[in-house]
């Protein structure tokens, strides 16, 4: 019988099997890094099919997240349990990943079974890509740009908009496709636009979503909720990008998982672009708005609740 005890964030787990080493490399096998950046080389060419287009980038906006969840557990697995990155798969909530993910990029304690005294990015790029060659200045080059790109990349998954719009896509497609644009005025006429002449364009994009999300009703019991609007602006062609990053990056990982976990060094292949600067290309050129969200505000005062009973004898019929 084969076992490993880890942790979960803080949680702890055991995990085991009569052959639970050659299950975790066959679950490592079975990681296709290179899937994203199909999807990305799949849908780019028809960003300027004006019938499809904004289908082709919701598919790219799709793949993203599961892309950057599928990244960072992976990250998180070689953190807490590289001997066991099976186990830690099949058992994480995404509440504890974004935990770990928050507490990573501040640099506080997460329990871990790398060398380093504590656990960053940069530090967990290092351990990845100890192996990767001789020339010790390319390494340490790739070493900081995959640090640096695992670093805006936590930012961005952990932030609430980003987790609303996929949540969103998700759960139902409930979003609408197509960014937006934003300008603002001063009104002559307290309640009146401004002209269009007289409003300063403070840019937009062509493509993104809008959507509504659940907002607590404040001073009401918690079953009181509105729907809230909000919009997000993104360019599909750096999230194209950022997938073949991403997927190279998933690649690393998973190659330096089997390497310690009993692969030949021969069968083990690292990736990265053949220009390090593109480590940072998908950030530099978007400009404008990223995210908005403006509603009119909604209070216990605006509102006549009902009790949680009263909404259910609501659907019961009255005897006769």
């Amino acid at each position: 019988m084969q076992g490993y005890h880890f942790n979960i964030d803080e949680r702890p787990v055991s995990c085991w099997d009569w052959k639970l080493n050659l299950k975790n490399m066959e679950f490592l096998d079975g990681i296709d890094a290179l899937y994203f950046q199909y999807i990305a080389e799949q849908n780019v060419n028809n960003l300027d099919d004006d019938e499809n287009k904004h289908k082709a980038a919701i598919s790219l906006r799709v793949a993203y997240s599961q892309s950057l969840e599928t990244l960072f557990a992976l990250l998180c697995s070689a953190v807490q349990s590289p001997q066991c990155t099976v186990g830690w798969m099949l058992n994480y909530k995404n509440s504890e990943l974004i935990r770990i993910i928050k507490k990573i990029s501040k640099k506080e304690f997460v329990y871990s079974r790398l060398k380093e005294k504590y656990v960053s990015w940069f530090n967990i790029s290092k351990a990845i890509h100890h192996y990767f060659g001789n020339d010790s200045q390319k390494k340490d080059m790739i070493i900081k740009g995959y640090g640096s790109l695992w670093a805006r990349f936590a930012s961005e998954y952990t932030d609430s908009a980003f987790s609303y719009e996929y949540n969103s896509i998700k759960h139902g497609l409930r979003v609408n496709p197509g960014g937006f644009q934003l300008a603002v005025g001063h009104e002559d006429i307290p309640g009146n636009p401004a002209a269009p002449e007289k409003m300063i364009n403070l840019g937009g994009s062509d493509f993104g979503s809008s959507f509504f999300v659940k907002e607590k009703i404040t001073g009401t019991p918690k079953h009181n909720f509105r729907p809230r609007r909000y919009s997000r602006n993104w360019d599909p062609i750096h999230i194209a990008n950022r997938l073949s990053l991403i997927s190279m990056s998933i690649n690393n990982v998973v190659n330096w998982l089997k390497l310690i976990n009993g692969k030949k060094p021969e069968r083990c292949k690292f990736l990265n672009p053949e220009n390090l600067n593109h480590l940072d290309e998908p950030w530099d050129k978007f400009s404008g708005p990223s995210s908005i969200s403006m509603d009119l505000n909604i209070d216990k005062a605006n509102i006549n609740t009902a009790t949680k009973d009263e909404i259910i004898k609501s659907y019961k019929r009255e005897e006769a």
